[in-house]
């Protein structure tokens, strides 16, 4: 409610209802997952009991209900149960388990059927072997449940207090610390559809300290200490009903067993003391037989207990035989309960009986045994929670590191989009471009082709000229031609602007020449390439964008030829010659190479190297570059001051390079 701004409990409940996500969010918080494998290890050893009483009655399939299930901790237990009892014997029947509960996270966890260290620190060794498989991680042991395990479980998620979604009747319902959680009209619906889904005859768990109503008249208690109910158990054959009763004797009598077994020793010694006394006194008659310890001892149905509990339950039955008489001063533990004969001294006093201080004392002692239990249970969930804790620190820390990577990685992908996107942008005007200069081509050729064939019949017809005459003429004149790719026409601030494939020139001696700059207002991985003579005052830039002719078509080079490195440096020389310059003054500026295409993409450096190449084959001196990096350029070329500046996309303001 807080995170979510809500001060009444009515419109929190609105939001629930109206936001089904919020539903997962409230139960994972609200509801308890406390669970580990065979918890109170004796409710499975008198369930592995019933079972085979129960089997022996019943033919059909096995059909057991685990509800609630947490994290998949019991119904695992029950289903290696069965498992054993099945590898065992050959007639035990198949099984089939369901496991229900109402919080999405923990049948997540239960699917997975990966545990940590503490889920199984109760799991006896046989199991543990048998059924999982362990591996050590960063953050503790993990044990990862068998499959076949796995496949004899379905997890259901359901409320099971509203209904159960399986029309199934069952063989045993485990149902065990739900009851302490829920209120009397919730407990009164959730029996009643337990008690609609159980076969009579069958088995009813609940947990260690919830039990059924006495109205209740379906369900007859078999085992007060595990809450076992039977179902209707007097519509039983009388032999399964005498031997389901059984059970809970059964295992008195082991208990007993176990306590006579205990207290021998400790009579053996009590007795020698006693014959001592009588030697001394020579007054104290024999004793008279010893009760049965089965007599006197508070039977209780057989345990499994810690060693402290063991312990303690020791101190508790020395306690309870302890009787002290007094004879002339000397006090003895004679170890029973029972009377001396009649016939005694008059030294002999009666034993005195325990006043209600003492027994006050044992009361308190034994509280203060269980006291200590408590405490070490909770030393040890401290414990636990501690370990989990730092588990969690360490996932908090990877998945910190983990989220800057994704960072990282969305930021290299946002780059590449963009630059994908750019290129998209630039292919897209590449291919305008072809097209136009095609047409172009296309106008040039019928315009050279017509012009030849016009001239030559002239020059045949009149003069009688040669061929080769007439092809001298035509190139020593291809300058004065109007050139498709020559940029002549500056903008108001006598300014020309050279597109891609284009070349523009500038002769300061001709009175008709406007322009005093160049400028290239994007270039990427082209090359700008300017040459200069000036002594003559004559200055030529060209935009070039591919290394080599050689990957023209028909012809496209000699329409175009400052698209390509070889024939632009070729024809920018020779027209500045035409021009007037002078071979010994020409040096040569060039910019660009930058790197915006993809890693396999490497026209950029094909045309730094091309056009050096280019260049020193002709013995042409650089004398400023600006080349390579990642980023488009703008430059300005001013031929009156003689000086080029250049701007990167990141930069707010030009620089100059000469």
């Amino acid at each position: 409610m807080k995170n979510l701004n809500l001060d009444f409990y009515q419109d929190y409940v609105n939001y629930i209802r109206s936001h089904p996500i919020e539903v997962d969010l409230f139960l994972d918080k609200f509801t308890i997952n406390y669970t580990y494998f065979f918890r109170n290890y004796s409710v499975y050893e008198n369930f592995e009991k019933f079972i085979k009483i129960y089997t022996n009655q019943s033919n059909r399939p096995l059909r057991i209900w685990s509800a609630p299930c947490a994290t998949g901790d019991e119904p695992y237990s029950i289903a290696m149960i069965l498992d054993q009892l099945k590898n065992k014997n050959k007639n035990f029947p198949e099984f089939e388990i369901v496991a229900s509960d109402i919080d999405p996270t923990a049948l997540k966890e239960a699917t997975e059927g990966i545990y940590g260290e503490y889920p199984v620190h109760e799991t006896p060794e046989l199991y543990l072997k048998s059924y999982f498989t362990k591996k050590d991680t960063e953050l503790g042991p993990k044990f990862t449940i068998s499959e076949d395990i796995k496949k004899k479980v379905e997890f259901i998620q359901e409320d099971i207090i509203k209904s159960h979604k399986k029309n199934y009747k069952y063989d045993v319902i485990f149902c065990r610390n739900l009851f302490i959680y829920i209120n009397q009209f919730a407990r009164e619906k959730l029996l009643s559809i337990i008690e609609s889904r159980l076969f009579d005859g069958g088995l009813l768990i609940l947990g260690g300290s919830e039990t059924l109503p006495r109205k209740n008249s379906s369900f007859k208690s078999i085992n007060i200490r595990d809450r076992f109910y039977v179902k209707n158990l007097i519509t039983q054959d009388v032999t399964y009903r005498n031997k389901v009763c059984n059970l809970l004797n059964q295992s008195r009598d082991v208990k007993i067993e176990r306590q006579m077994q205990t207290s021998k020793g400790s009579n053996k010694s009590i007795k020698k003391e006693v014959k001592k006394i009588q030697e001394k006194t020579k007054t104290i008659e024999k004793p008279k037989k010893i009760p049965k310890e089965k007599e006197i001892l508070d039977i209780e149905p057989k345990k499994r207990v810690s060693k402290s509990q063991k312990e303690n339950l020791e101190l508790i039955e020395l306690e309870r035989i302890e009787a002290e008489v007094k004879i002339t001063g000397i006090e003895v533990n004679n170890g029973f309960n029972g009377n001396f004969t009649e016939r005694k001294t008059n030294q002999l006093k009666e034993p005195t009986r325990k006043p209600l201080a003492n027994t006050r004392e044992e009361e308190l002692r034994k509280r203060e045994l269980i006291l200590e239990q408590r405490e070490k249970v909770i030393e040890e969930k401290i414990a636990y929670l501690d370990e989990k804790y730092e588990n969690i620190e360490k996932e908090r820390k990877e998945v910190n590191i983990l989220a800057k990577k994704v960072k990282q990685q969305e930021r290299e992908v946002k780059n590449r989009i963009e630059i994908l996107e750019r290129l998209t942008k630039q292919s897209e005007q590449r291919e305008k471009l072809v097209e136009q200069k095609e047409k172009q081509f296309e106008r040039r050729i019928k315009q050279v082709g017509e012009y030849t064939r016009q001239f030559v019949q002239q020059e045949v017809q009149i003069n009688g000229t040669s061929k080769n005459t007439l092809d001298d003429r035509i190139d020593t004149n291809k300058y004065d031609e109007e050139r498709l790719d020559r940029i002549d026409k500056p903008n108001s601030n006598k300014e020309l602007i050279i597109p891609m494939g284009y070349y523009g020139l500038i002769n300061s001696f001709d009175q008709n020449e406007a322009a005093t700059k160049f400028i290239i207002p994007g270039l990427g991985s082209s090359i700008a390439l300017i040459l200069k003579d000036p002594v003559n005052n004559i200055f030529a830039m060209s935009h070039i964008s591919l290394p080599s002719s050689s990957a023209s078509k028909q012809g496209y080079h000699l329409l175009f030829p400052h698209t390509f490195i070889d024939t632009s440096v070729k024809d920018l020389y020779n027209d500045l010659i035409y021009h007037g310059a002078n071979n010994s003054y020409i040096t040569a500026l060039i910019v660009g190479g930058a790197k915006l295409f993809l890693d396999y993409d490497m026209t950029y450096q094909e045309n730094i190297n091309a056009i050096k190449k280019e260049l020193e084959a002709r013995k042409i001196e650089i004398i400023a570059e600006d080349l390579g990096g990642i980023s488009e350029r703008a430059i300005i070329y001013d031929s009156i001051n003689d000086t080029l500046q250049v701007k990167k996309t990141w930069e707010f303001e030009y620089r100059r390079i000469i």
